[in-house]
């Protein structure tokens, strides 16, 4: 990826990496799906989610600095790592 990275670059990334972990067609996430409750993503996968996406997007994740708001929707997570990115 280049160093100016689009949010639509990202929310694929975020869309891909969900797909592969929740064995789910990509095409089947929506930009306003909630990981939790909509997705079915749980404590332990969301970790893997995180650890895969900070491989794919180049960022490193701060728990100190996450809120549960930043992983709410496919939208906030992807808006946060584009803030955290720049």
């Amino acid at each position: 990826m280049t160093n100016h990275v689009t949010l639509d670059q990202i929310k694929q990334n975020v869309k891909e990496t969900l797909a592969k972990h929740l064995n789910r067609e990509i095409e089947s996430i929506l930009d306003t799906d909630d990981l939790f409750e909509n997705l079915g993503v749980d404590s332990t996968g969301i970790i893997e989610i995180l650890l895969d996406l900070e491989e794919r997007c180049g960022v490193e994740f701060d728990v100190e600095e996450l809120d549960p708001s930043h992983l709410k929707t496919v939208d906030s997570f992807s808006s946060y790592i584009l803030q955290i990115k720049h």
